[in-house]
């Protein structure tokens, strides 16, 4: 089945449901997370090389040395001879002219080496400079290029994905979620499968959470086919077509569903019955007459036409005895009560065909046991529907209400989907009983469960991980004030004495003799003198010295102390915890629905998923996966040769650009949506037998029917 999407007409952006490619619903992923920064890091300013310092440095030395020379050297020498030439005459003078002279040449010439090495380290500061600027310049013109580039490639990237079906999955079980959202879910999903194949959906919610998916496909221009159980199943077609052996093993079904443990002997007695009832009405089988000919074997009184005079008395009395009749009049009761509500299933029918999208739905206020009757009758209908028709193999989905099926019936559906290639969708309201008992058996997603039991059951399935986790936090803080006082009070007292005593005695003595000549008149005169002294002397002293000192000392000592200590210590454990929390899932919002995933090794990866159809209202959506990839890094080098050229950046590749849609779309859960009116004019007939346009039997189609 292809759907043009034009967008145009009355759906608007929402033929892109439509679009190849089975869908769950939608991931988010931001466009920024995956910016790619400018690593290329700004370049800084060179030193000057350290040559051309060290040269000015001894130039400046070197002149400074020979500048204090010649003015204390030079000029000196020079005073002094012009001193001198006053003395000596012009010579001198001429001599400190020549000393002055070389003076200041050599200073002259320290002056030109300074000059020399300070304009070479100027130069060199001046084009390090200009380098530096240069290439600051064509840094900031690549940095600015790959921002744009990044900017425009961002902008380029939808923020939601489709998160697709496995190629593989046959089957794939929801759990949990409001009737909003499990119609939401069955919305995004059908209409993206209509592209591939056809659908049968079997809504047991007396809800109608099919009723949006059936309206888009029906405008849409898909052949639709809705059978609302019980009020119109007069054109309902889940018995049509049927042979009488498959008619009865249908009831027999149905009747028995709800009770698992049935026995063998009343499953045959009920199957001999209506057989033998079949047998006797020959090829004109229908519900009216099985139940025309049971009220007969009962002996109940019956008005209808269904039945014949001959048929009547041959039924009444060579069918079974009155001693059978006794014997299975337990089984006869509850047959009749079981078909008289059906008898009018599939009477208006008339020839029509079934719809590339069928929806056999119960409708509103449907709670009795014909109902009931009539879950099953369509369970057992789509499995001959499969099991018959020479078809693509459909894609079945079945949601489920609160009294759901029987287990048994679910797993010979799913055994008939597995064998026929039909995909197969049981949407379970609750995690409990026969949906607790069937979870695991293919691709498990999880919507909202608000039942703390049910919570519990989806995260034991989802499973158990190790990880670190913050395991304790220790966070203290202290005030200590220490505040001393210490007195100390001495005294001392100290006695000494001292006694001295010293005694002298001394003696001296001595002799001396002299003899002189003198010159004069006569040589040969002599003088001599000798003297001899002698002497003693004796000294004795004693003394005696006593002191006393007394000494105190008095101290006080005050001593104050203030402390502040602040610690934060955390430590971290190794646990094996839930991968999602159970309150994490009570928590999850009306249209997320967390798609498991189990991968070799045991791995598990929860996928979170959106199912809002209105997402594709949004910008920036994509009805394809997102790609996995890496953002391009942009080298402009080759574009911009030197910083006076002009910068001119090409756009950027835009590897799944979206076109402009409109800004102001109707929404069907937005208040006051007014649902589009279908024409009634005839649509030409679909090859294949399907029924196209608006089915006669569609809720509002009708007076007084369901709106």
């Amino acid at each position: 089945m292809t759907v043009e999407n034009t967008e145009a007409g009355r759906l608007g952006r929402y033929l892109r449901l439509f679009d190849a490619g089975q869908r769950l619903g939608w991931i988010y992923r931001d466009p920024e997370s995956l910016r790619h920064p400018f690593v290329e890091p700004e370049p800084q300013r060179e030193q000057v090389a350290v040559g051309y310092e060290n040269q000015a440095t001894a130039a400046r030395l070197d002149h400074q040395d020979r500048r204090g020379s010649a003015l204390k050297i030079g000029g000196g020498v020079a005073a002094a001879c012009f001193v001198l030439s006053f003395y000596l005459g012009p010579a001198s003078a001429i001599v400190g002219v020549v000393a002055l002279v070389v003076a200041l040449a050599r200073l002259a010439l320290a002056q030109q080496k300074l000059s020399s090495a300070t304009g070479a380290l100027t130069a060199q500061h001046g084009a390090l400079e200009q380098r530096f600027q240069s290439s600051w310049q064509v840094w900031q013109q690549r940095r600015q290029y790959h921002e744009s580039q990044q900017e425009q490639w961002v902008r380029s990237l939808d923020a939601w994905g489709a998160q697709p079906i496995g190629p593989d999955t046959r089957r794939l079980d929801v759990f949990g979620g409001s009737q909003r959202g499990r119609e939401g879910f069955l919305t995004v999903f059908g209409t993206s499968t209509l592209q591939e194949r056809p659908v049968i959906v079997v809504d047991l919610t007396q809800a109608l959470v099919c009723r949006e998916l059936s309206m888009l496909a029906e405008a849409a221009g898909v052949p639709v086919d809705v059978q609302l159980l019980p009020g119109r199943m007069a054109e309902s077609s889940i018995v049509g077509g049927l042979a009488p052996h498959e008619l009865v093993h249908a009831l027999v079904e149905a009747v028995h569903g709800d009770n698992p443990e049935a026995g063998r002997a009343e499953r045959a007695v009920d199957t001999r019955i209506l057989t033998q009832l079949c047998g006797a009405l020959g090829a004109d089988v229908s519900l009216a007459r099985l139940g025309a000919g049971l009220r007969v074997l009962m002996g109940e009184a019956d008005d209808t036409e269904c039945l014949g005079r001959d048929e009547r008395n041959r039924i009444a009395d060579d069918l079974l005895n009155d001693k059978n009749k006794d014997q299975v009049r337990d089984s006869l009761f509850r047959l009749v009560s079981f078909v008289h509500p059906l008898e009018q299933l599939g009477t208006a029918r008339g020839g029509r065909g079934p719809g590339y999208l069928t929806c056999l739905a119960l409708d509103f206020g449907a709670g009795s046991a014909s109902t009931e009757l009539l879950a099953d009758l369509a369970v057992q209908s789509v499995m001959r529907r499969l099991s018959t028709f020479e078809e693509t193999a459909p894609s079945v989905v079945v949601a489920l209400g609160e009294q759901g099926l029987q287990r048994r019936h679910l797993e010979q559906l799913a055994q008939v989907c597995e064998r026929r290639g039909a995909q197969l969708v049981l949407s379970h309201p609750h995690l409990r009983d026969a949906a607790e008992q069937m979870i695991g058996g293919g691709t498990v997603a999880f919507m909202k469960l608000g039942n703390h039991q049910e919570a519990n059951v989806a995260a034991d399935f989802i499973g158990r991980e190790h990880s670190f986790v913050l395991h304790s936090l220790t966070d203290t803080e202290g005030h200590t004030v220490n505040t001393s006082v210490a007195k100390t009070i001495g005294s001392s007292v100290s006695r000494g004495t001292t006694h001295s005593e010293s005694v002298t005695r001394g003696s001296n003595w001595g002799s001396s003799s002299s003899t002189g000549y003198q010159a004069g008149a006569s040589p040969f005169s002599t003088s001599t003198s000798t003297s001899t002294s002698s002497g003693g002397s004796y000294s004795e002293t004693t003394g005696t010295s006593t002191s006393v000192t007394h000494s105190t000392n008095e101290s006080t000592t005050h001593t104050t102390g203030d402390s502040d200590s602040t610690s934060l210590a955390t430590g971290r454990q190794r646990v094996y915890e839930y991968v999602l929390e159970p309150t994490q899932l009570q928590a999850l919002a009306e249209f997320s629905l967390l798609v498991v995933e189990r991968r070799a090794g045991g791995a598990v990866q929860v996928h979170p998923v959106d199912c809002n159809p209105n997402i594709v209202f949004l910008d920036r959506v994509s009805t394809s996966p997102l790609p996995q990839f890496t953002p391009p890094r942009s080298s402009p080098a080759a574009q911009i040769a030197a910083p006076q050229q002009p910068y001119a950046p090409t756009a950027p590749h835009q590897p799944y650009a979206q076109p402009p849609y409109p800004t102001t779309p109707q929404q069907p859960y937005a208040p006051g949506f007014q649902q589009p009116q279908w024409p009634n004019q005839g649509q030409p007939q679909q090859p294949g037998g399907w029924t196209q346009g608006p089915p006669p039997n569609w809720p509002g189609q009708q007076p007084g029917g369901y709106r």
